[in-house]
């Protein structure tokens, strides 16, 4: 152990924990809550904890006033076992000690894409050479060559919780939608396919700035005020009025693509896809992130059967 209250032994992820382990590490504190007993006179304080490979419930039973300095979206190291309850893991707290999070390595807490980052990045600046609309060429190219704007797209998560939530997820899912939106372009002539595929890349761009992710996915103000929807028209807005000449008609095609991407109103769409581009869009979209859940729960689940209720889903999945 360092002067800091950082372990220094190997660290092991919630992932890896089983029951009865004993645990001594360093987590994020993603929430914490008051409980009362049920069955006696008191309360217990309920955190939970996180790292790079998941979230853990814990609890504190020796619960007084002053457990109460423990701040949410801090660093605690930790110390007690692991327990099964109620067909999950647990920990039960036996002692803890706040820790700096300029001593934490960000990488044990934010999990990265296993794709190769720097190969999709090529694979968009490719696709902007290839645009034979210069308008929309224009566009990409000066998408990709805003430095800080393209690494925070690269570096962004594509979701919180539901899909791609790790560094690199934006970009992953979103390379992936334009892959989906490409092959199923060459089905359907009347799609214009430069429009829907640029679309396609830039449908979720608002993201980086819905999301903060130092050291866990966090919804930002403007996240939860404006939405990535909202803010991703003011990025492209942004990026168009850098552009001269820039025909009105295909800004208004490119934001209505982005405006309806989540495709029904009860889905939290602005508007529902009127063009063939923003219909393909939205579908191939949707197909990605589900594809990508589905998966996931191979991959975490392998062996088995069915997965256990995915919520997201709405279903269990068959996996064999």
């Amino acid at each position: 152990m360092d002067s800091e209250g950082v372990n220094t032994m190997a660290k092991k992820y919630i992932s890896e924990f089983q029951a009865r382990d004993s645990i001594d590490e360093v987590f994020y504190v993603s929430s914490k809550r008051v409980q009362n007993y049920k069955s006696k006179p008191g309360c217990f304080l309920h955190l939970v904890l996180s790292d790079r490979t998941g979230t853990i419930g814990s609890k504190l039973w020796d619960f007084t006033p002053e457990h109460l300095d423990i701040p949410e979206k801090s660093f605690i190291r930790c110390a007690g076992e692991v327990v099964e309850f109620a067909d999950s893991l647990e920990i039960h707290i036996q002692s803890y000690v706040p820790v700096d999070k300029g001593a934490v390595d960000p990488r044990d807490f934010l999990p990265v894409t296993p794709l190769d980052i720097r190969e999709m990045q090529r694979e968009i600046c490719n696709t902007a050479l290839e645009l034979e609309n210069r308008h929309l060429k224009n566009l990409l190219s000066r998408f990709v060559q805003d430095e800080d704007l393209f690494h925070r797209f690269c570096e962004c998560p594509a979701a919180k919780t539901m899909h791609q939530a790790y560094v690199g997820g934006l970009l992953e899912h979103s390379l992936r939608t334009a892959k989906i939106v490409e092959k199923i372009a060459e089905l359907y002539p009347a799609v214009n396919r430069e429009l829907a595929v640029t679309g396609a890349l830039l449908h979720d761009i608002g993201k980086i700035g819905e999301y903060d992710f130092d050291y866990s996915v966090e919804i930002t103000d403007e996240g939860r005020l404006l939405g990535h929807i909202v803010l991703g028209l003011q990025i492209l807005d942004s990026l168009i009025g850098r552009i001269p000449d820039f025909p009105d008609e295909l800004r208004l095609a490119l934001y209505h693509i982005v405006t309806s991407h989540h495709g029904r109103y009860e889905w939290q769409s602005p508007k529902r896809p009127k063009t063939i581009e923003a219909c393909l869009v939205h579908y191939a979209d949707a197909m990605e992130a589900d594809l990508w859940k589905f998966s996931s729960l191979k991959d975490k689940h392998e062996g088995e059967s069915w997965s256990p209720w995915e919520r997201s889903l709405e279903r269990f999945v068959y996996l064999k």
